[in-house]
């Protein structure tokens, strides 16, 4: 125990050096933008140093074995199935807007047009919050995955004879995901027309219709839950939510314990996903520093 301590201790101490020497502009990124940092920089990094060492410290003497492997999940209610298809067709309904926005809205000040706002703040920030806090929001609202279901629907209430999905490969796991999600944080934070409204708008169509093609080719589940780099992406964060939406029922559970089944359920494609979402973070921050 007195090791384990002693361990956590040093990396700790490790770590902080590390974050002390990092850049004020870096650090400042996260937070307001590079120059309008509203503590001194040397302040700022010298507190996230006191909190890692605190942090490390704490885990190892009070979290000193596995704690949520063990965790369960308690029903808490039902849900009818009409609320899937009133949050599909909410989802449906702000897509279309914002794609009318992007197309139709002012196109020579982003700031003046919903679609970057929409796809960059509300989609790409404020979203994930949510998924922390309440479980795959996306999932419910998911517009692709509501256009699926309902074209589904349609096809056998009027008998329409659909083609069988195939299989889907076993090899490819999350690996179109994973590219998925590299393209997008290549678009936000390396292209230069990445607030080009229009061109937002139009990949946004054009990743909606990729959704829609893979869908009906392997099935609406296996490519949701493999191949949507959105819906794999949010997937991954609601696992650290104390609420998990299943089968139109709510289970509530400690927090962080869902993430413990990763890895027992991890596909070809998780691990490349997960640094794919590390790296590009790390990416924004050091690309606005003086390195």
């Amino acid at each position: 125990m007195r090791r384990r301590v002693l361990l956590a201790v040093a990396g700790a101490a490790l770590a902080s050096a590390a974050v002390a020497a990092l850049p004020g502009a870096a650090l400042a990124h996260g937070l307001v933008g590079r120059q309008d940092l509203p503590v001194p920089r040397w302040l700022f990094a010298w507190a996230a140093a006191v909190v890692l060492v605190i942090s490390f410290v704490a885990l190892a003497v009070l979290w000193p074995t596995a704690r949520l492997q063990a965790s369960t999940e308690r029903r808490v209610l039902t849900v009818p199935a009409a609320l899937d298809v009133l949050c599909g067709a909410v989802g449906v309904a702000v897509f279309a807007v914002v794609v009318y926005a992007g197309f139709a809205g002012v196109q020579t000040t982003p700031t003046a047009n919903l679609a970057p706002t929409a796809i960059y703040v509300v989609f790409w920030v404020g979203l994930p919050f949510l998924t922390v806090l309440f479980g795959d929001v996306f999932r419910a609202l998911n517009p692709w995955l509501a256009l699926a279901r309902a074209a589904t629907w349609a096809g056998r209430r009027f008998g329409f004879v659909l083609p069988a999905a195939r299989p889907y490969p076993t090899w490819l796991g999350r690996w179109p995901a994973a590219a998925g999600i590299l393209a997008f944080a290549w678009l936000e934070l390396v292209y230069h027309g990445r607030d080009d409204p229009s061109l937002l708008t139009t990949l946004a169509v054009a990743y909606a219709t990729v959704q829609l093609l893979g869908m009906a080719r392997f099935g609406i589940e296996p490519w949701s839950r493999n191949a949507d780099a959105f819906g794999v992406y949010f997937g991954l964060f609601s696992t650290l939510a104390p609420l998990h939406w299943h089968d139109r029922a709510l289970f509530l559970r400690p927090a962080l314990s869902g993430a413990t089944r990763v890895g027992v359920r991890a596909v070809p494609g998780t691990v490349a996903l997960l640094c794919t979402m590390i790296g590009t973070t790390s990416f924004d921050g050091f690309s606005q520093g003086d390195l």
